[in-house]
């Protein structure tokens, strides 16, 4: 089994970063606009990152990704919101999706609530949330463009 490196996603990765939104993209069937290309850079490549992602590299090459941030919920205060989860088709088997958790766990062990959205078309997804002891709530995600 080859090694498994995770890190903090950097500039080589911003490519990876972009195919795997737009991936993500098709599969749950959302919206596809150049939104993370144009801005990726002042939004995450810059002092102040609006968000985080981790990287898992295998043989120096991306594969897998979590792009997360955080959020306060009046019920449960801090929320780890997981906005863009992907391991490359071909890599699935080899344990890069637990690396990826496991070092999120890791950076993250104050957080006491972790959330995430997919589309009703990524059963897989839905499986792996269900696997780690995600259920489903019964709300409806709006948003408008300002």
């Amino acid at each position: 089994m080859k090694e498994i490196k995770v890190l903090k996603a950097n500039k080589e990765h911003k490519e990876f970063i972009i195919h795997a939104n737009n991936i993500i993209n098709d599969v749950n069937d959302t919206e596809k606009t150049n939104g993370l290309r144009e801005n990726i850079d002042k939004d995450y490549y810059c002092d102040k990152p609006k968000f985080n992602c981790l990287v898992a590299e295998i043989d120096d090459k991306p594969v897998g990704m979590i792009l997360y941030s955080y959020f306060y919920w009046a019920n449960d205060g801090e929320v780890l919101w997981i906005s863009q989860m992907f391991v490359e088709e071909e890599y699935r088997k080899y344990g890069v999706f637990f690396k990826l958790i496991e070092k999120l766990r890791e950076e993250n062990q104050e957080i006491k609530i972790v959330s995430c959205a997919t589309g009703d078309e990524n059963k897989r997804m839905q499986r792996i949330l269900k696997y780690y002891g995600g259920h489903e709530i019964n709300l409806k995600f709006y948003y408008k463009k300002v």
